[in-house]
């Protein structure tokens, strides 16, 4: 299995220029060779300050828990694709110890189960269903009101049940500090390496100019 090279292009940056707030773009993403955690890196410019910002986590495949997550915000002014590249690149390296703790200095991109394009114009995704087929059969997601503490949302704060076929692969009981504003959600893509699946969601949630849609892995062990 070839093993994901970092990459960032311009056209993949520059995406999240056409969309009003943030959009996070997927910069790497991958799995340990045994399929025991899974890696997700993302990039962009903010909207409002046009500052670069990073973010990586890993997660335990398993039992689809955050083991580890660094972000990293350089106050500085925007500049090009490959002017972000480089700062992504650099600070990645920093994280070698950990990457290397979890065997994912080099991770396994894995096969793509799905892939769907962003909603344009970026706004709030339906609160209805939404599924999509895949090799692994039908993977199902809705959303539905939960209380939290927001304090900035003229929108009904929501969680989300993820189902593939007939099993649960996450169903929220409460909304945690990280998505206590969020409402909406919307698959985007899946991949999956062995057992191992990871299906990334975009949450959406109050942003500068409009929603931002924050990128959010679920994980799982197939059989």
């Amino acid at each position: 299995m070839r093993r994901t090279p970092l990459l960032m292009t311009a056209a993949l940056l520059l995406s999240g220029h056409t969309l009003a707030a943030d959009f996070p773009d997927t910069v790497q993403q991958g799995f340990s060779p045994d399929g025991a955690y899974h890696l997700l890196l993302t990039a962009y410019y903010q909207d409002g300050s046009g500052f670069p910002r990073a973010a990586l986590q890993i997660t335990d495949v398993r039992r689809n828990t955050i083991l580890y997550r660094r972000e990293q915000t350089w106050e500085q002014e925007e500049g090009s694709a490959a002017d972000l590249a480089a700062l992504v690149a650099q600070w990645r390296s920093g994280q070698a110890s950990v990457l290397s703790r979890y065997h994912l200095a080099a991770p396994v991109p894995g096969t793509r189960l799905f892939q769907l394009p962003p909603l344009t114009p970026q706004s709030y995704p339906a609160t209805s269903a939404g599924s999509v087929a895949t090799r692994l059969g039908r993977l199902s997601l809705s959303s539905f009101p939960l209380p939290s503490k927001c304090t900035h949302n003229d929108f009904p704060t929501l969680g989300f049940a993820l189902g593939l076929g007939v099993r649960e692969l996450q169903h929220d009981r409460r909304l945690p500090a990280s998505r206590a504003c969020a409402s909406g959600y919307r698959l985007e893509t899946g991949y999956q390496y062995k057992n191992s699946v990871a299906i990334i969601l975009r949450v959406y949630s109050p942003g500068f100019e409009g929603p931002d849609a924050v990128p959010l892995v679920v994980t799982a062990v197939v059989k």
